[in-house]
């Protein structure tokens, strides 16, 4: 069955949270403190609000995106002008099937459509599969972050100017499947 990526509505808001908290649940050993960060991710939803959170589903909601434009409320770690990848989630049952890479796919081409100059996101070497996609499709650590809750984060950003290569990559990638 093929996914479908959809704008959030507000009668997402309990799976897209629930997703959230299954997509990060394998990281609870890594975090300090566990419990405010999980509380955290569990309000997934409320980045709608600011932004576009992008919806993958297969009958029921399988994974989540969000896209700050530029212009938006974000982190001051990105600059006003950047449009920012945040929160890739995928169901732990689902993943493997391309749902992250159409996700990501979504993300950046609402980047390129606005003519954002750069795309920024920040993660982890502890969410490898996530930060393998990221270097695949071209994207480069910029600095390192101040620890999130004991855990090491970096941002990563790749130039406007490299959007459609990636689409490529990722389109070819979903071609091949």
């Amino acid at each position: 069955m093929n996914i479908v990526l959809r704008e959030y509505t507000p009668s997402d808001r309990d799976s897209v949270n629930a997703v959230a908290l299954a997509a990060f649940a394998q990281y609870e050993h890594e975090y300090d403190d566990w419990t405010s960060f999980r509380d955290g991710i569990g309000c997934m939803a409320d980045l709608a609000g600011d932004a576009d959170l992008i919806i993958a589903e297969r009958e029921t909601i399988v994974g989540a995106v969000v896209h700050v434009g530029p212009g938006r409320l974000r982190n001051r770690i990105f600059p006003d002008d950047w449009s920012i990848i945040r929160m890739l989630v995928v169901a732990p049952q689902h993943r493997g099937q391309g749902i992250g890479k159409q996700l990501v796919a979504a993300s950046l081409a609402r980047a390129h459509d606005i003519g954002a100059p750069v795309v920024g996101l920040h993660t982890s070497p502890i969410m490898a599969n996530a930060l393998s996609l990221y270097l695949a499709l071209g994207f480069k650590r910029d600095c390192d972050l101040p620890p999130i809750k004991g855990v090491p984060y970096s941002r990563y950003v790749l130039p406007g100017t490299a959007i459609p290569a990636a689409l490529d990559l990722l389109h070819n990638a979903e071609r091949h499947r």
